[in-house]
């Protein structure tokens, strides 16, 4: 711990002490106004993302407050603009402070407006103005409404900025939103959405009558009162973290959703399995402890036909998990999605797309991309348990979703999820029951096609995340241990398979394979020359060895023969679903560990194979 926070914390407990031994100072519990959006653009976009046409970009070259802006250009359309998704920020029928501060260089007065995007509750999209100004050339201005009330019903949120006749290009700084925060932390005395050594300065000058507000979160026993035995316990809980309970009182949360939405978040959950670990991460994060959140799947992890990356479900549940837990910028977020993979390739790229960053969570997506094969099954199964024995006990979670006829790969992966415990958030339950309830449509979801979701599917997503998230931390579901079970469904040989170097293959000789591949990511592949069929040799210590290549449905991918230790496989690359993508087959296995004498040949020499990788099974 720094030495500010002890010296504050020391002062803190004795002021603690001389209030609890003096007379009763209670008061009663008020509410002002948290800031629950500052987006300044000093460094970032602050997750604001152009709408419509427009292209946003941080930029120096302008400032209201500090040293820099986001400018907004390239506007076809009035309603172009600057826009951020506030559904974790504002709630129906709530009251806020909202501005912003705009500027623009056209030599013209220009109307510009700060507006609201919502769905209602007839499920139609609608728009309402949060404040309205003529603003001159060349003055920052401000766009301001000190009393907004969100319309009653409305979800789907999103705040931006537009003009209402001008296409000119403009700048934005200094959004801000204050209000009631819509999730009450216990000990969130300042209403900013974390608890901190300034919650404790600022409940302490409360209860000394240096000022009159307070947020809610400063009730920290949740006595109606605000006194100092909240200071001894919120000083106590910043010394030492004590879990994830100090996120709010989640047991009595009320979800901000219609009962038919509701319905949706519930059949999403298709089972929440051990909440250990979880809710470790989530204490972690609370705590100001560094997190990374980390996504691993197909085309729709990646963010496939959504309209912008930040609109992905990845990136959404990340900042849902951010904002709602994290302090400041301590959760980090990977998203290691790659368009037409399935568990193959993922129980061989986690290790480096994902590992290597020190993932805390986990989500894994392949019910889309997966077959219901033993190559498939067994992959899908070893990588939950490579990711569950990691060093770091990261909290793995199983996304399964569907096309538009229902197909899915859920039925098998639940049971594989059931055996080792982890939860399964299921899309496919989701969408499917809410179609046949009328609560929404395919096209509610969909991009158009019929496997990718669109913006409001990526958004459901990332939504029954955030769900599985707070039913986790509720006292009912609490679990204090979790063990990996040594039984399995299909089987995890694969769960020690590792991509080996160059270096690491010994006696290598390359033959009519020439090192290097297509894919500047894979740099200890081989690519087969069509010069002869001189076989790839090597040997390696290992129980067995896995193959990553590319693969196509089409006759000039070829077959290559592996032969280990007399024993021949044939590795097809001519197969259908990965799209001219990567994919991966067993080359061989054995029960126990020994040397491998490895030869790969061509099937028919006038074919070809790209070989990414090569995986050794330890």
């Amino acid at each position: 711990m720094k030495k500010s926070v002890i010296k504050a914390i020391s002062v803190i407990s004795a002021l603690a002490l001389t209030i609890a031994t003096a007379p009763n100072v209670t008061k009663n519990i008020t509410s002002s106004a948290a800031t629950l959006l500052a987006a300044e653009f000093e460094t970032t976009h602050d997750s604001f993302t152009g709408r419509g046409g427009a292209s946003v970009a941080w930029t120096s070259d302008k400032a209201y407050s500090d040293k820099c802006s986001l400018f907004v250009s390239e506007r076809s359309s009035t309603w172009n603009g600057a826009s951020r998704d506030a559904s974790s920020i504002l709630a129906a029928g709530r009251t806020y402070q909202i501005s912003t501060a705009v500027y623009h260089e056209s030599g013209e007065d220009v109307e510009m407006k700060f507006s609201l995007q919502y769905t209602d509750s007839t499920g139609t999209t609608a728009y309402d103005a949060i404040a309205l100004e003529t603003v001159p050339d060349s003055t920052w201005t401000l766009l301001s409404n000190d009393a907004y009330t969100v319309p009653e019903g409305a979800t789907d949120l999103s705040i931006y900025v537009e003009t209402t006749e001008s296409l000119t290009d403009f700048y934005i700084d200094l959004v801000t939103v204050k209000g009631a925060p819509a999730v009450i932390k216990a000990g969130d005395a300042n209403g900013n959405m974390a608890v901190s050594i300034d919650d404790a300065v600022l409940l302490s000058e409360y209860i000394t009558g240096q000022t009159d507000e307070i947020e809610i979160g400063a009730d920290f026993n949740k006595d109606n009162s605000i006194d100092a035995f909240d200071l001894v316990m919120l000083k106590d809980y910043i010394a030492n973290p004590k879990g994830p309970s100090i996120e709010g009182d989640w047991d009595n949360y009320q979800e901000q959703v219609t009962p038919q939405m509701l319905q949706v978040y519930k059949d999403s959950l298709y089972s929440i399995g051990n909440t250990k670990r979880i809710r470790d991460k989530i204490a972690k994060a609370q705590s100001g402890e560094n997190v990374n959140v980390a996504y691993l799947g197909g085309s729709i992890t990646g963010g496939g036909s959504s309209s912008t990356p930040a609109k992905s479900f990845a990136n959404l549940s990340y900042q849902y998990f951010s904002e709602t837990f994290g302090c400041g910028s301590n959760v980090s977020y990977t998203n290691a999605g790659l368009a037409g993979t399935s568990s193959i390739v993922g129980n061989m790229r986690v290790d480096n797309d994902v590992f290597s960053k020190n993932a805390d969570i986990i989500f894994i997506e392949f019910a889309v991309n997966d077959q219901g094969s033993e190559r498939f099954q067994k992959s899908f199964e070893s990588l939950l348990k490579k990711c569950l024995s990691q060093e770091n006990e990261p909290a793995v979670v199983v996304i399964t979703l569907c096309t538009q006829s229902g197909s899915s790969c859920q039925d098998w992966m639940a049971k594989v999820a059931k055996n080792y415990d982890v939860p399964v958030i299921s899309g496919k339950d989701a969408i499917m029951n809410a179609i046949k309830a009328g609560t929404l449509s395919w096209s509610d979801y969909g991009s158009g096609d019929t496997t990718h979701p669109g913006d409001g599917g990526h958004k459901l997503i990332a939504d029954c995340i955030g769900y599985y998230c707070r039913q986790a931390l509720r006292s009912e579901n609490a679990d204090d241990s979790y063990d990996i079970p040594t039984t399995s469904v299909f089987g995890s040989e694969y769960s020690t398979a590792r991509l080996i170097t160059y270096e690491e293959m010994q006696n290598l000789s390359a033959g009519s394979w020439t090192k290097g591949t297509n894919n500047s990511g894979y740099k200890n592949g081989f690519t087969f020359s069509k010069n002869g069929n001189n076989p790839l040799k090597f040997t390696v210590e290992g129980k067995g060895i896995l193959l990553l290549f590319q693969s196509n449905s089409n006759a000039s991918m070829g077959t290559a023969n592996v032969t280990v230790n007399g024993k021949t496989t044939p590795v097809k690359s001519n197969l259908q679903y990965t799209w001219g993508g990567l994919d991966g087959d067993v080359g061989y296995y054995q029960n126990t560990s020994g040397k491998l004498d490895v030869s790969i040949a061509m099937d028919n020499p006038s074919t070809t194979f790209v070989l990414y990788g090569i995986a050794v099974i330890e």
